[in-house]
């Protein structure tokens, strides 16, 4: 049964247009890939100084269907590529997760299939590097169920490989470590052994470079420092497509750009002093940044607006990210067992994801993890009727997670009523 849900997932997200180009990120990942087979600097081509390895290896099985047929069917390659993989996501990931509270059943799994589809099926066509990540955090987390050394080397490879392709899931990799070094002990060491040898190529790099031996781009310090910055007062970053202004976007913060008076952080730790320095004006424009961050447009990962359709669409992801969320976390509260391992790894991880929202400039896309655990949450309750409709504590639980739902997308909304386009600084943020 599964492998046919998997068929049809795969096949209504291959029903969309393939993209005719790859514009921006996409394309830096996708020549990288492509130089891998055809020859000429991959460091070049992939633009391997700000990014990880393994980032020109993630689509190299697209890039060889193209070498045996076309170079005109690059889109579509990436297109089934990336079909397969939303398939494996709703198909197997989730009801996985799923399964870490409660036994997984038919519509579980349909469930988890049709919200997947749903959520990221505009990521599809593109070469782009999000859903993978997310995809290797989860297994990374699930994979700790097994109990010998081999599922956590398997756990440790899949959490450094994300680290690799995705700087930013630093704090998710440490938050794991940490985790298995204190549940495990010193087989936890299985773990780390894995995380390191998933970054030995980014090793191997660095050396034959002749740079640090760092598991870091050779030019990390400054993507850091400009993230750092942007962190402090940038709500959102969008690229938009066909703008006469550019694919950039800004959403600006007046009142964190007012507070920085003139100068902004060039660390992730001068960054902390900034928010504690300015509590509590700082836990909203977290909050702002968090709601914007589930504010997808129709056309994520991209911007081409689209007036009503957009706002429905963000209101659905912020439901499906914030209640999804909410049956989880009840699921945990009422476990009549202890907690496992793997339940607190996906907490951690998401966790970690909520934070990496705050502490970058953040995308949309770079919420995709979080959206992914509620469609798991929403498919956790898919075949059952909730208790949340009897007794007192189940009303006010109910009432708390609309709350909290309205209140992430309203602060969403808040956060978006200043967009700047083209390159952004400083002074053009503030409200002077």
């Amino acid at each position: 049964m599964r492998a046919l849900v998997a068929a049809v997932l795969a096949g209504t997200v291959l029903l969309q247009p393939a993209a005719p180009v790859f514009l921006w990120d996409a394309s830096g990942y996708w020549n990288g890939t492509q130089s891998v087979l055809r020859g000429g600097s991959t460091f070049e081509a992939g633009y391997l100084s700000l990014r990880g390895v393994l980032t020109s290896f993630v689509y190299l099985p697209a890039a060889v269907l193209v070498e045996l047929t076309s170079d005109s069917l690059a889109g579509v390659a990436v297109l089934a590529q990336n079909a397969a993989l939303i398939a494996v996501i709703g198909v197997v990931l989730l009801p996985r997760l799923v399964g870490l509270w409660r036994p997984v059943t038919t519509p579980v799994v349909l469930v988890s299939a049709a919200g997947t589809g749903v959520v990221l099926r505009g990521f599809a066509p593109f070469p782009l590097m999000d859903i993978w990540v997310a995809a290797l955090l989860l297994t990374a987390a699930l994979l700790l169920h097994g109990r010998s050394r081999w599922w956590l080397v398997a756990a440790g490879a899949a959490a450094g490989a994300a680290f690799n392709i995705r700087p930013a899931a630093l704090l998710p990799l440490l938050l794991l470590a940490a985790a298995v070094l204190v549940a495990r002990r010193s087989s936890g060491l299985w773990f780390a052994a894995g995380a390191v040898g998933a970054l030995v190529p980014q090793f191997l790099l660095n050396r034959w470079r002749g740079t640090a031996w760092l598991p870091f781009p050779e030019e990390s310090g400054a993507l850091t420092e400009l993230q750092a910055s942007y962190a402090a007062y940038i709500v959102r970053y969008d690229t938009v497509i066909d703008d006469e202004a550019g694919p950039r976007l800004f959403f600006c913060s007046p009142g964190m750009a007012d507070a920085l008076e003139g100068r902004a952080p060039t660390s992730f730790s001068e960054l902390a002093v900034t928010f504690l320095s300015n509590f509590p004006h700082a836990l909203l424009f977290s909050a702002q940044k968090i709601g914007a961050a589930l504010h997808w447009p129709l056309s994520t990962p991209y911007r081409i607006d689209e007036p009503g359709l957009d706002g429905l669409f963000a209101l659905l992801i912020t439901t499906i990210t914030v209640v999804g969320a909410a049956f989880l976390l009840r699921h945990g509260l009422r476990a009549r067992r202890g907690i496992a391992l793997e339940q607190v790894a996906v907490g951690l991880v998401w966790i970690g994801s909520l934070a990496t929202l705050v502490t970058s400039a953040t995308e949309t896309r770079f919420a995709v993890l979080l959206v992914l655990v509620g469609v798991a949450g929403l498919a956790s309750v898919a075949d059952r009727r909730p208790d949340l409709a009897r007794g007192g504590s189940a009303r006010r639980w109910v009432g708390w997670t609309l709350l909290a739902m309205v209140a992430v997308y309203a602060v969403g909304i808040s956060g978006l009523g200043h967009p700047v386009p083209g390159i952004v600084v400083l002074e053009m943020c503030t409200g002077g």
